[in-house]
């Protein structure tokens, strides 16, 4: 009886999971570097990394020390996001057409 209710949730989760590492979705998400996905990054790195990392950690471990985790990989993880938005914008500049030829 108890195996009968597990067979459900089972497939579903197996099906799921067989269906998000599919080469068409890999395929769909890889996308060439574009100046505005890295100012998004840019953006996004300075102004919402920080403050959603220091809420998550708060919420998730103890008062005190989560908060102080927060800050510290917040603070980590702000500088990688706005360093990859960097990195993006730098590789998406093309000043004189170079990868569009043949």
């Amino acid at each position: 009886m108890a195996l009968r209710r597990l067979i459900g949730p089972a497939a579903v989760i197996v099906c799921s999971v067989a269906l998000i590492h599919s080469p068409a979705w890999a395929d769909e998400h890889q996308r060439t570097p574009s100046m505005m996905h890295g100012a998004a990054k840019i953006i996004g790195g300075l102004i919402f990394e920080w403050p959603k990392t220091i809420v998550d950690a708060t919420v998730e471990g103890p008062p005190i020390a989560g908060t102080i985790v927060g800050v510290l990989a917040g603070a980590a993880r702000a500088v990688q996001t706005v360093v990859a938005g960097a990195v993006e914008m730098a590789t998406a500049f093309d000043p004189f057409g170079a990868k569009s030829r043949e």
